[in-house]
């Protein structure tokens, strides 16, 4: 009465089909066709089934079927996987019987490789470290003008992150603070000592180690929401005050993908947590 023509189910609903047959002949209609396939299990997220999911939302267990730690399409949309990835990813792997488990890191790549060319750059600092910035021989941070960096390093028609330097404050993270000589991305060779980084040269010099990092007075406090196997982990940290929406998808200095859930009247920052 539909007009379906076809049918895709898994193979466990195979009786299904026999028994709806005996009642179509019986009513004189013409059966779809009828395509099955395997059970497809997600590596890293468990044997969840849908009923198992109802149970554990019905009983709290998760904050409902967008809960990051589930392997749900909403879950995924909410975390920020591009519908176009998903879509590519089943065309690709196609229908079979045979039972199979696909590793998440599949449709990760897929993922990264679309929205990696909307996705701009900022930096998110975990556990906040201030350093005062100061000049080589005494040059005044001031001089050093407009401090511009790209938003996307392969489109800069995307334009730049742009900021001055004022009283030459920045914010690292602790886990990449140690003395001695790195660089800052995108910005400058420096040598930490103490709580103070002194410009070495603007221009990069060696392999020095990379970090990233904000200036004191362009960010916003922020917190991330990060799944991490059946718990859900809220990191605090800073992010770079550039102008951004909820709902965008940024790709975070030296860390990966996360999006934007909510903006606070304050300022503050809600992300979530995407993937590398």
């Amino acid at each position: 009465l539909q007009g379906v023509t076809h049918i895709v189910r898994g193979k466990d609903l195979m009786d299904s089909t026999r028994k709806q047959t005996l009642l179509y002949e019986l009513l004189g209609w013409d059966y779809p066709e009828t395509l099955y396939w395997g059970r497809v299990k997600l590596l890293g997220f468990g044997g969840f089934s849908t009923s198992s999911i109802r149970r554990s939302v019905e009983n709290g267990d998760f904050s409902g079927w967008d809960d990051p730690r589930l392997p749900t399409v909403s879950a995924l949309r909410r975390r920020g996987f591009s519908p176009k990835a998903l879509r590519e990813f089943w065309i690709e792997l196609g229908l079979s019987q045979k039972d199979i488990s696909i590793p998440m890191q599949s449709i990760e790549s897929k993922n990264s490789k679309i929205i990696d060319k909307y996705s701009e750059r900022r930096s998110f600092i975990e556990k906040p470290r201030e350093l005062q910035l100061m000049g080589k021989d005494g040059e005044d941070i001031n001089d050093l003008g407009l401090i511009s960096i790209k938003r996307h390093p392969d489109f800069p028609d995307m334009g730049s992150r742009e900021w001055k330097l004022g009283k030459g404050q920045i914010i690292i993270s602790e886990n990449d603070y140690s003395e001695g000589m790195i660089r800052l991305k995108d910005f400058a060779d420096v040598e930490i000592k103490g709580d103070s980084a002194v410009i070495l040269s603007r221009d990069k010099t060696g392999s020095l180690p990379i970090i990233h990092w904000v200036s004191s007075e362009h960010h916003t406090e922020a917190n991330m929401i990060v799944p991490r196997d059946s718990e859900v982990e809220i990191v605090e940290g800073v992010l770079e005050n550039v102008d951004a929406s909820v709902g965008q998808t940024l790709q975070l200095e030296r860390m990966g993908f996360a999006k934007i859930e909510e903006i606070a009247d304050s300022g503050m920052v809600s992300l979530i947590w995407l993937h590398g």
